[in-house]
C-alpha cells in the first residue's frame, strides 16, 4: 500500500494515525531509557517515519542507527550507520499485520541482533487485513492523548 492508498483508506486521519504510531514507538523507546530523535526532513512525506537513535548509556551500538517506517514496507533498521544496509521487520512473504507491529515489538526488534531480512515485503497492502488498518487507526487515540490539554481537577 502506498501513501496515496493509505490516505484513500483513512482520509485526513492518515497523518494523525501515523503521527500517533511514531509517538508510541518513541515513547516505548523512552520508557526503556533509549533516545530516539524524529528525523522528519523537509520534503519527507508526513506518512513516513524516520527516527534515529542517539547515544544512550550502555547502548552505544545503537547510536546513529535509523528506524524507518512506510505503509508499503513497514519498519526497517540500518545496520551500522544511517546510510547502511537496511534490515526489514517484515520480509518478502509478510502479511499486513507485520507492517504495523506494536511499539514494543518494534523496539524489541531494534534492540535485537538486527537480523531481519534484507528484502522488504512485496505485494502486501495494509488494507488486505482489516486488523492492520484498525491497529494503525488505534494510534489516533495515542496522538490525541499527547495533545490533550491537562485538566486541573480541584476538589471543591
Amino acid at each position: 500500500m502506498n501513501n496515496d492508498a493509505l490516505v484513500a483508506a483513512l482520509g485526513m486521519d492518515a497523518v494523525a494515525a501515523v503521527g500517533g504510531y511514531r509517538a508510541q514507538v518513541m515513547g516505548e523507546a523512552g520508557r526503556r531509557g533509549l533516545r530516539l530523535a524524529d528525523d522528519a526532513l523537509p520534503g519527507l512525506d508526513p506518512l513516513d517515519i524516520r527516527l534515529s537513535f542517539r547515544h544512550c548509556a550502555g547502548r552505544g551500538d545503537l547510536a546513529g542507527r535509523t528506524l524507518r517506517w512506510s505503509s508499503a514496507h513497514g519498519w526497517s533498521l540500518s545496520h551500522l550507520t544511517a546510510n547502511g544496509t537496511m534490515s526489514y521487520y517484515a520480509g518478502p512473504q509478510a502479511g499486513p499485520l507485520l507492517l504495523v507491529p506494536s511499539a514494543s515489538e518494534v523496539v524489541d526488534w531494534a534492540l535485537g541482533a538486527c537480523d531481519g531480512p534484507a528484502t522488504p515485503p512485496v505485494g502486501v497492502d495494509l488494507d488486505d487485513d482489516p486488523r492492520a488498518i484498525r491497529r494503525l487507526i488505534g494510534c489516533l487515540s495515542h496522538r490525541a492523548e499527547l495533545h490533550a490539554p491537562a485538566l486541573d481537577r480541584k476538589s471543591g
